[in-house]
């Protein structure tokens, strides 16, 4: 296929609108021909906390997305067996759309972890990275620099953003019995409410 093709991998428990927000600056700023959300059944790097299962992740990643240009859901890392190593993600993608530029979005909270990543040297080198920082401060830019110099590889910040919101605020602010709407998509919001997700009762 070739061209410019970013993965952005995550729990997505749940999708919201800073997941969002990210996916379009990385598109609109690099100029990306397809951005993939790629679902992570099983986590090497942390623990899924709420009962949503990962089919109800993927429905909430497609619901998010239903009307975004150039973007795509991909359940390649839904239901393999074992922890969903980056490595074996990008390596299933290499050969399902070969001669591919590829770009990998995260967060600057996983952006800490990149290197103990597993075959992470490799990973890295394999990509150009496009990291999106959680708070509005200069810090970020002194992590790439030096990420930059470690592995001699491409690491990108998305410019003018940063993103407050989080998946463990949101699913907090379901256990409290508070309104969601202005951190997720209305669909989400809908299906989160439908499906009894993230309560304190659960279905």
């Amino acid at each position: 296929m070739g061209g410019k093709l970013c993965i952005f991998g995550g729990t997505f428990n749940p999708v919201h609108r800073g997941h969002l927000a990210m996916a379009r600056a990385a598109c609109k700023q690099f100029d990306l021909d397809r951005l993939l959300w790629v679902p992570a059944g099983q986590p090497p790097h942390k623990p899924l906390l709420g009962n949503a299962t990962i089919d109800d992740r993927l429905e909430m990643v497609r619901l998010a997305i239903a009307s975004e240009a150039g973007m795509e859901l991909s359940p390649i890392d839904a239901h393999r067996p074992g922890p969903a190593y980056a490595i074996d993600t990008l390596e299933l993608l290499d050969r399902a759309y070969p001669e591919t530029c590829w770009y990998w979005l995260l967060g600057e909270d996983s952006l800490i972890d990149l290197p103990g990543w597993q075959r992470a040297s490799e990973l890295i080198g394999r990509c150009h990275w496009l990291v999106a920082a959680r708070q509005n401060n200069s810090r970020l830019e002194g992590q790439l620099v030096e990420l930059r110099e470690r592995y001699r590889a491409q690491f990108s910040p998305l410019a003018h953003f940063w993103c407050a919101i989080s998946s463990t605020g949101v699913r907090e602010r379901i256990a409290q019995g508070l309104a969601i709407d202005d951190l997720v998509p209305g669909a989400v919001a809908a299906y989160i409410h439908r499906h009894h997700l993230y309560t304190a009762h659960p279905r």
